[in-house]
C-alpha cells in the first residue's frame, strides 16, 4: 500500500496536480487512507491527512500540505522517509 503512496506523492511533486483538481473525484475513491490523501492534497487542508490510518502516510501528507520536513523525521520508513525530505522544502 505504501508504494502507491509513493507514486501519488511523486506525481504531486512533480506537477501533475490535475489529478486532483477536482476534489469530487477523490470522493470516488473507495479505499479511506488514498480517499484522504487526496482530498488533502486537493483541498490543501492538513485535517484530513489527521484521518490517515498509516503512520507513515499521515506523516506524509502532513509534510506536503503543510510543507514542514519536520514530518518527515517521524516517518519509519527509511525510503519513505528519504522521499519525503527530498519533496518536501
Amino acid at each position: 500500500m505504501k508504494w502507491m503512496f509513493y507514486l501519488l506523492f511523486g506525481f504531486f511533486q512533480l506537477g501533475v496536480q490535475t489529478v486532483w483538481a477536482n476534489d469530487a473525484s477523490c470522493y470516488a475513491i473507495h479505499d479511506s487512507d488514498r480517499k484522504n490523501v487526496c482530498l488533502a492534497m486537493s483541498k490543501k487542508q492538513n485535517s484530513y491527512c489527521y484521518s490517515v490510518k498509516d503512520h507513515d502516510t499521515k506523516s506524509m501528507c502532513l509534510a506536503n500540505v503543510m510543507a514542514q520536513q519536520s514530518y518527515c523525521y517521524s516517518i519509519k520508513s527509511h525510503d519513505m522517509k528519504q522521499q519525503c525530505l527530498a519533496q518536501v522544502k
